[in-house]
Parts: structure tokens; C-alpha cells; sequence
């Protein structure tokens, strides 16, 4: 049990979940240079179809940027995690953004987190990738493990596991 009060009850395995339906790439793919030299951490990137976005994984919610752009999470296991939604969207003041969680919720892998409008990121040329990482991973992370390709929101593609 997550020691975060009765709220909810807080998977403690270490499963990464699709955040959205779309293709699953490596982080060294994506457009963003910071995120694709891992200077943030391990992690992925998931090029969306749609617009519903779910928590990678079980924990506690951390941070919630002015913006709407990026959450935090922390694991069970302590592991930090970043969900980024999209490349230089912080310049779209949260306008296509709607989070519905906020600091100190605890959330389960595949809850439903926020919604995106896509077609306000691709009218502002920007990419509208979804970026998780790792943020303590030098500390925290031993091996993570993800599968490529073709997903659906809430579905297992990875799993994590910590420096013991």
C-alpha cells in the first residue's frame, strides 16, 4: 500500500502503461533534443491518434503544470515520472489542454488524466508527441523494459524495475 492516505487504493507493481492510443517510439526518437539524449531521464514517446490521455503508471500525482502541459507522478517504488504532452506546447499557454487530476491524487495506471486537442497542435506546427520519462531514473532506475510499435491507452508495454 502506497502511503498516501485511503483515498484510493494505489497499484504497487511496476507496469508501464500506453498514456494514449497511437505508435509506441523510442525516446531517442522523438523531436525534442533534450528529451531524445535521455538528459531527463529514460523513458518512451507515443505518437497519438487521439486526444484522451491516461497515467503510464500507478502513483501519486506530484505536479500539474501552469501550462497543462506536463504532470508529475511518483511511484510506490520511487520512481519520478514526467508525461510531457507534445514538443514546445508550453507556448500554447494551455489553451489545448484539460487535465482532470491534480497534486496529491493518486491515480492508477490507465486512469484517465487529461484530453489534448490535437488539431490545435498541428495548427500551431507543432508535434504533438507524448513523452514519459523517468526523471531519477540515474538514481532509481536498474532496467526498463518497452515494447515498440502499435498500442491502445491503457494497455501494458513496459515494465520498470528499481536499484535495490
Amino acid at each position: 500500500m502506497f502511503g498516501f492516505g485511503k483515498r484510493k487504493k494505489v497499484a504497487t507493481d511496476n507496469a508501464i502503461y500506453a498514456p494514449v492510443t497511437g505508435q509506441v517510439i523510442d525516446l531517442s526518437k522523438v523531436s525534442d533534443p533534450v528529451f531524445a539524449q535521455k538528459a531527463m531521464g529514460e523513458g518512451l514517446g507515443v505518437k497519438p491518434s487521439d486526444g484522451k490521455i491516461v497515467s503510464p503508471v500507478a502513483g501519486a500525482v506530484t505536479m500539474v503544470a501552469g501550462t497543462k502541459h506536463a504532470l508529475g507522478f511518483t511511484m510506490a517504488n520511487g520512481l519520478e515520472v514526467l508525461i510531457h504532452m507534445g514538443v514546445d506546447t508550453v507556448d500554447l499557454k494551455g489553451a489545448p489542454f484539460t487535465v482532470s487530476v491534480k497534486p496529491g491524487d493518486i491515480v492508477n495506471g490507465g486512469d484517465a488524466i487529461a484530453t489534448i486537442d490535437l488539431d490545435q497542435i498541428h495548427d500551431a506546427n507543432l508535434d504533438d508527441v507524448i513523452i514519459v520519462v523517468f526523471t531519477n531514473s540515474a538514481d532509481k532506475l536498474d532496467h526498463l523494459d518497452v515494447t515498440t510499435g502499435e498500442t491502445t491507452a491503457k494497455a501494458k508495454i513496459g515494465m520498470v524495475t528499481v536499484k535495490i
